[in-house]
């Protein structure tokens, strides 16, 4: 049941959520390295294992932090809540936008995620107050049924004038643009991915320290990937449902493009794909129980307080994602490496687990504490002082205690 809001409201890391954090982060790292296809046209075994899963993770562990800042399982409710979140969504889209410049003049192949993750936020704000159990149903509801929307407003809504990732210039230039790219045409819609949010923020309301807590995650979360594979390859492959696809969405293609390739949604026959991004029920489905497996193998690895410390770059590398998200972004954009995708990816891995494990002992990430900072300074201004009670005397004290 929501309480009413208390500056102290935020619970305590858990190590598990940072790993799978961790884990997402070097997944995206993987995928931007090597791409989905090589140069004969196969695809990698990058964009085959983290396409998709690892910025679903990313997404999903997102809303379990949103959970954690506002009251963990007791979530709070109340204007400073929302103000907190709200200024948090600010700095990231503004951050993200700014990525945009860097992103756009490389002509980098990576989508900046953040003014996506900044409008979630935002819409996240009225899910606060919700227990586990909506959320839940909320996240499978819009998994299933969101990614018809998506596909039939992406033919009503204008799609942006901008190429590339957006910037500030085109919050002025083209707003219905850059709103109708958030929500639909974009490759991480918010109308479809806030079913990872609600699936985050009902993990985070959970008690994510039970012993139950981690094999019923990973549990689920394989059988779910596990089912959804199945129905999938029945539909694509006995009932032709990828030739179809194939026909509609990949002129001149090969199938193996088809099966793996995110299609242009040109026709309905598009929602039958399973490609990562494809942002259709089963991919959605998909990277939902992948995500939620992940956690759960995650929690269960870091029960062992021998294989925690084992993982404890991986959770430092977790508990600054924004941080390193930006830089290796902005490493990204130099062209530095790029004609040696093994070489760029464990650059940026080991670069990035060496700057976590020796940031940890300062504090949050560089780019974390100019958030959190924010959040709480915009949280102190609009939350009420403290009612000034007075003080009893000894005698009314006395008569308490006994």
């Amino acid at each position: 049941m929501p309480v009413p809001y208390a500056p102290k409201h935020a619970v305590p890391r858990i190590v598990g959520v940072d790993v799978a954090r961790g884990l997402a982060l070097l997944g995206m790292f993987s995928v931007h390295s090597f791409g989905a296809f090589d140069a004969a046209g196969a695809v990698t075994p990058a964009w085959m294992f983290a396409g998709g899963r690892s910025s679903a993770t990313f997404a999903v562990t997102a809303g379990i932090g949103l959970a954690f800042t506002t009251g963990g399982r007791r979530p709070v409710t109340g204007r400073p809540a929302a103000v907190a979140v709200a200024a948090r969504a600010g700095v990231i889209a503004l951050i993200g936008l700014l990525l945009g410049y860097a992103s756009r003049a490389a002509d980098l192949d990576v989508d900046v995620i953040l003014a996506f993750y900044a409008l979630l936020f935002l819409i996240g704000i009225p899910l606060l107050g919700l227990g586990p159990r909506t959320l839940a149903s909320l996240s499978l509801t819009l998994a299933l049924g969101a990614p018809f929307a998506v596909h039939a407003l992406r033919g009503v809504l204008p799609a942006p004038a901008f190429d590339g990732d957006p910037t500030l210039q085109d919050v002025v230039t083209d707003p219905l643009g850059l709103v109708s790219d958030l929500l639909v045409h974009g490759d991480y819609p918010v109308l479809a991915w806030t079913a990872y949010l609600c699936a985050g923020l009902a993990l985070g309301r959970m008690d994510l320290a039970s012993r139950k807590a981690a094999p019923r995650l990973l549990g689920g979360g394989l059988a779910l990937v596990a089912g959804v594979w199945l129905v999938s390859s029945l539909v694509l492959f006995r009932y032709d449902g990828l030739g179809h696809l194939w026909r509609a969405e990949f002129p001149g293609a090969s199938r193996a493009e088809a099966l793996w390739d995110s299609p242009e949604g040109e026709t309905w026959w598009a929602l039958l794909s399973r490609a990562p991004h494809a942002t259709t029920p089963f991919d959605m489905l998909l990277t939902l129980g992948s995500a939620t497996a992940i956690l759960g193998g995650a929690l269960l690895l870091t029960r062992s307080a021998l294989l925690a410390r084992a993982l404890t770059p991986l959770a430092a590398a977790g508990s600054m994602p924004l941080t390193l998200y930006v830089a290796h972004v902005l490493l990204l954009a130099t062209g530095a490496l790029s004609g040696s995708p093994g070489l760029l990816y464990a650059v940026m891995t080991t670069g990035a687990l060496l700057f976590a494990l020796s940031w940890r002992h300062v504090g949050r990430g560089p780019l974390e504490t100019v958030v959190a900072g924010t959040a709480r300074r915009c949280r102190e201004a609009v939350t009420p002082a403290p009612s000034q009670e007075p003080v009893e005397s000894p005698a009314r004290l006395s008569k308490h205690i006994e």
